[in-house]
């Protein structure tokens, strides 16, 4: 789960699909990105997903990948897509 770190940032769109990526597929959460990582739980275990430290890690990614697609709308769409891929949905 240590793919992205304290020294990690998200610079470029292809970043931003490679977080994203990691978000659904790596740490399994169906995500939105308007939420806070720290209230992400596992609905298996009823434990949270994160930690706090891994949350705001997660959450200042996030931050950075809203920057970096300057148009709001592109960070929805290349988390729908993936989504939409996980949940095997056309």
């Amino acid at each position: 789960m240590a793919k992205y770190t304290s020294d990690s940032h998200i610079t470029t769109v292809e970043e931003v699909k490679a977080f994203f990526r990691h978000i659904v597929f790596d740490l399994d959460i169906n995500f939105h990105p308007d939420d806070d990582f720290k209230d992400y739980v596992n609905t298996t275990t009823g434990e949270r997903s994160m930690d706090d430290k891994q949350a705001e890690l997660y959450n200042r990614l996030m931050d950075e990948a809203f920057e970096v697609c300057g148009d709001e709308d592109m960070v929805y769409e290349v988390g729908c897509d993936l989504l939409k891929e996980r949940l095997q949905i056309k």
